[in-house]
């Protein structure tokens, strides 16, 4: 199958994209701290089918290589705007979306998860005002054989981050304690999404992780934005 679903934003479209853009670079750039990163695609000059594309799904993996190879010791605040390409469940056309995130490497995850959120969160109040709602759930749900997780573990792996979230945030929040399709497998700790209230759609994403290679090993949490969806809200 070849790639036909590539979107091309033009007049008023591609404004409302540049304006998200900006508003996130805005945020981002007044924390000193925090570093931009520039994301880059790979793909097969030819072109032929879908399996010679290789196309970036997930923007996370390509940092953590980064890292690995140049310095896996320190701290990284990192923060990009890139686009994403990923198969249509119904059609195995390849779609685009276009990602805003961040990541906090080899911090202490407590910290980083509040440091993230408050991101976040800063970041959709200004450009949503309100109607969105936080999910918390615990990646491990799926690999329990257990419908609802048990007491001692829902205290253990979710209740910290609420703790830390309902400090911190003022914003609406649910714990999802049902077995979760949706987390991707190299979160650990804790995994959260934002949906709309408006159009249900999920807009925001993210969570903790960590990731080995040889001697080498990255401790990580971050988010990425659906500006796609985003943009239909704003």
């Amino acid at each position: 199958m070849l790639v036909n679903s590539f979107d091309t934003k033009y007049a008023k479209t591609a404004l409302k994209y540049e304006s998200l853009d900006n508003s996130f670079t805005t945020i981002l750039g007044s924390n000193k701290k925090f570093l931009r990163i520039f994301t880059s695609v790979v793909e097969n000059k030819s072109l032929k089918s879908l399996s010679d594309a290789n196309l970036r799904s997930d923007i996370t993996g390509q940092v953590i290589n980064t890292i690995l190879t140049h310095d896996s010791n320190s701290k990284h605040f990192l923060y990009y705007m890139g686009d994403v390409f990923k198969k249509d469940i119904i059609n195995d056309n390849i779609k685009q979306f276009r990602q805003h995130g961040v990541e906090i490497i080899n911090q202490p995850k407590n910290k980083s998860f509040k440091e993230v959120l408050e991101i976040l969160d800063k970041v959709l109040k200004k450009i949503l005002k309100k109607n969105y709602t936080y999910i918390f759930t615990d990646p491990k749900i799926n690999k329990n054989l257990n419908y609802l997780l048990d007491h001692g573990s829902y205290k253990n792996n979710i209740l910290k981050f609420v703790n830390i979230f309902k400090k911190n945030i003022k914003a609406p929040f649910e714990v999802n304690l049902e077995n979760n399709f949706f987390s991707k497998d190299y979160h650990q700790d804790v995994f959260f999404y934002v949906y709309s209230d408006i159009s249900k759609k999920i807009i925001a994403q993210g969570g903790g992780y960590q990731y080995k290679k040889n001697t080498r090993k990255v401790e990580g949490f971050g988010f990425s934005c659906n500006v796609d969806y985003i943009a239909e809200l704003s």
